[in-house]
């Protein structure tokens, strides 16, 4: 058994917490209303698992920044952070995304998911999910807002690119013959 699934190294409360977590997490991403349509919300999430695959490698094992649960082992157990607290994250983060708001009101939403993240990011260190080596939830601060323009930029970047192939290739996104 993957030594992240032993109870008795960090506890019964990580599990709960993270278990926990998950639950929400998922229940809220599935339950909200869609404001993008699934294809457009799929291919951010896919882009922000990529993304997080390469930042947290070299987080981890370059620069031993930051990691999931213990330090220098790659764990079957990180799975269930990337897929079930990143990916309905990002999720929620693209579709209720204010687009056709004021500038002041998107910057409060990155704000407001900045605070959150970072207040997560601390109760998972607490718990023990989380481990910080030549990192502090402060560096994290400044990150988040450079990470969710990056989920935006991918969002516009991917409608761009659907429109241009949409116009030159009849509306099945093939390029024309």
């Amino acid at each position: 058994m993957p030594s992240g699934f032993v109870f008795h190294r960090k506890g019964i409360r990580m599990w709960a917490f993270l278990f926990v977590s998950i639950v929400c997490f998922t229940l809220v991403a599935i339950r909200m209303k869609r404001r993008i349509p699934a294809h457009e919300l799929y291919t951010t999430v896919v882009f922000a698992l990529f993304a997080d695959l390469i930042v947290d490698l070299y987080a981890s094992f370059v620069f031993r920044a930051w990691g999931l649960f213990y330090v220098n082992e790659v764990e079957f157990a990180s799975l269930l952070v990337i897929f079930g607290l990143y990916l309905p994250a990002a999720a929620m983060i693209v579709n209720w995304y204010p687009f056709r708001s004021t500038r002041r009101r998107k910057l409060g939403y990155w704000l407001a998911w900045t605070v959150f993240s970072t207040a997560y990011e601390w109760a998972a260190k607490e718990f023990g999910i989380v481990w910080h080596g030549n990192w502090n939830l402060f560096y994290s601060f400044l990150l988040y807002p450079f990470i969710y323009y990056m989920l935006i930029a991918q969002l516009r970047g991917y409608r761009w690119m659907k429109r241009k192939l949409d116009g030159e290739g009849g509306g099945s996104g093939a390029p024309a013959a």
